[in-house]
């Protein structure tokens, strides 16, 4: 992923907004991580597990959370946001590779800001978060 120019797309933050990655897949963490940071965002931590993800999205207080669907561990990513929904009221995009229809509505019931397919496409994560943040 590589910043763009598009005229169209929001540009870097005003504010410095603190970001918490939740995936569990080295690679696209990383890219997550490289290419929000390029774009001006902070990025608090990487989880990559249910467990690490509510232990850091409780004591880091982000300003939105980046969430894979899929993830180690008993529960899945679709419960950590009704969890950060229900008890923190912080934004969750979801960031998956999963789009089957009982995936989606389970993850639509938790009231995410957004959904982003993998392979994640710069611009459009930049959009689905801009937009969250703007709302929220």
């Amino acid at each position: 992923m590589q910043p763009t120019s598009d005229p169209l797309l929001p540009t870097a933050p005003l504010t410095r907004r603190r970001v918490l990655i939740v995936e569990d897949e080295y690679i696209i963490a990383a890219n997550l991580q490289e290419y929000l940071t390029s774009l001006g965002y902070d990025i608090l931590d990487i989880a990559v597990s249910v467990e690490e993800a509510v232990q850091m999205v409780t004591t880091l207080r982000p300003d939105i959370v980046l969430l894979d669907i899929r993830l180690q561990g008993k529960l899945d990513g679709i419960q950590i946001a009704e969890f950060i929904r229900s008890h923190l009221q912080i934004p969750v995009i979801f960031v998956t590779g999963h789009s089957d229809n009982n995936t989606l509505e389970r993850a639509h019931q938790t009231f995410p800001f957004g959904y982003v397919l993998k392979p994640v496409k710069g611009p459009e994560l930049h959009l689905a978060i801009a937009t969250a943040l703007d709302c929220w």
